[in-house]
């Protein structure tokens, strides 16, 4: 992006000498990339996962960019030392626009056409190579060419139409074979660069001896649980087993870590009840005047060490959401939401009276979110490592919210549950600052919770 700036610079000056004559020369060039890169990240042009539209990445570049020029105009106006100079501006907007729209053409391209692909080899078939593959073949942004499947642990008599591992090789060309004393020759023949083991059973079916010769070779052996957490940002929590968790790296804190977390909490929750006040100021007015008092709802949450604490929010259902149907799930369009509550809600500003549980200690800024301890007891016996969830604090935000839709059921807790874990595993303190940026996002355009 600075390369559109200087571009403009040399078209329109003649050269670019000039520029870096002048006096914060190099805090002028710094400036256009860092504020683009913003306004590129809250337009959704970071994201490669999802396939768009040619037309839909010209006009949201396009978009990006003259939101990235008005922010710029109001900073030369406050700071005149920083200006480029109006030509240049109007230039940098047409030469940042074509590099970008060139740039993305060919980093797109090169992605379909698996310029520099890390070739892969999948040994095994069942749960978790369908779940690897499907996360492979979804993306847009996979830089990972499976060349072989291994399909080891079926039973060779079986016919292949009832294998998904056959159904998956045809999707993305790959080939399929069920010979384990191949697999050697197998991985010279297709140059792989990566095997990943990704086996239901492994107990008297996995080829250690030929995976060991691979290693040798100089093939990398990743196991499949370490490898779907890589590529997808989360851990199946249906699939991992105690001893993967106790020997896979992660889950370590730092007596530093906690005391830097929580001075972010206590200044984060102090800047944001000053800033915030007169927001929920006006939110309490309005949840009163359409349904009267009170306009805080109170509810028994289970936080850090299965402790139970009382949750502050505002109010955003009538008063008697719950008498005729006990503890349920908020729905898509849920009847019992106010019309002030669907815009609290939307907006995220029913949560900010948990800022109080912040400062309090009960809460942190970024964790798993803190679930009702009638949902904890049925969701223990459920869903595997659910009370592990209990080790950290709960947060008003976290990985599970930034990057799964709101779901209501116990499906959506698992896979909620799958982010959660994830996050307690790498915490830290710039994952927590990522999580609280894209909260941002989600509080700025949409998307999220209910």
């Amino acid at each position: 992006m600075a390369g559109g700036a200087i571009l403009a610079v040399y078209l329109r000056l003649g050269s670019t000498a000039e520029l870096f004559t002048w006096r914060y020369s190099w805090y002028r060039l710094l400036l256009v990339p860092v504020v683009l890169e913003i306004t590129f990240y809250y337009s959704d042009l970071h994201n490669f996962r999802i396939s768009r539209p040619a037309l839909w990445t010209v006009a949201r570049v396009a978009q990006a960019l003259a939101l990235g020029e008005v922010i710029l105009a109001v900073i030369y106006y406050l700071v005149p030392a920083l200006r480029l100079g109006r030509g240049v501006m109007l230039l940098s907007y047409f030469t940042t626009l074509g590099l970008v729209l060139v740039w993305r053409g060919v980093y797109g391209w090169a992605l379909r056409q698996r310029l520099l692909a890390t070739r892969l080899m999948i040994v095994g078939s069942g749960s978790l190579a369908d779940a690897i593959l499907e996360e492979l073949t979804t993306r847009a942004d996979n830089v990972y060419d499976v060349v072989c499947i291994l399909d080891v642990g079926y039973p060779p008599d079986e016919p292949p139409e009832l294998n998904l591992a056959w159904a998956w090789a045809g999707l993305l060309k790959a080939e399929v074979r069920r010979e384990v004393e191949e697999l050697v020759g197998l991985v010279r023949y297709h140059n792989v660069d990566l095997i990943v083991v990704a086996m239901d059973e492994r107990r008297g079916q996995m080829p250690l001896e030929q995976l060991l010769r691979c290693k040798m070779l100089g093939v990398p052996v990743m196991m499949g649980e370490d490898f779907f957490e890589a590529i997808a940002g989360r851990l199946l929590a249906s699939r991992i087993r105690p001893g993967w968790l106790v020997f896979s790296p992660g889950f370590s804190t730092s007596t530093l870590r906690r005391y830097t977390k929580r001075a972010m909490d206590l200044a984060m929750s102090v800047i944001g009840l000053v800033l915030a006040s007169p927001i929920m100021l006006l939110s309490a007015l309005a949840i009163v005047a359409e349904d009267g008092l009170p306009v805080l709802y109170k509810q028994q949450r289970v936080g850090q060490n299965e402790n139970v604490f009382v949750l502050y929010k505002f109010r955003s259902m009538r008063k008697d959401a719950e008498a005729d149907t006990g503890p349920t799930w908020a729905r898509e369009d849920d009847p019992r939401v106010t019309r002030v509550g669907r815009v609290l809600r939307k907006l995220r500003i029913d949560e900010l009276p948990q800022l109080v549980n912040v400062l309090k200690g009960e809460m942190s800024f970024v964790g798993p979110r803190p679930e009702r301890p009638f949902f904890v007891k049925r969701l223990e016996q459920k869903l595997p490592y659910y009370r592990e969830r209990h080790n950290v604090k709960p947060g008003i935000t976290g990985w599970a919210q930034v990057c799964y839709p709101y779901g209501a059921s116990e499906a959506a807790a698992l896979e909620k549950l799958n982010y959660d874990l994830y996050y307690i595993k790498h915490s830290s303190l710039s994952m927590d600052v990522m999580i609280i940026i894209q909260t941002i996002k989600i509080m700025l355009f949409g998307g999220g919770g209910r």
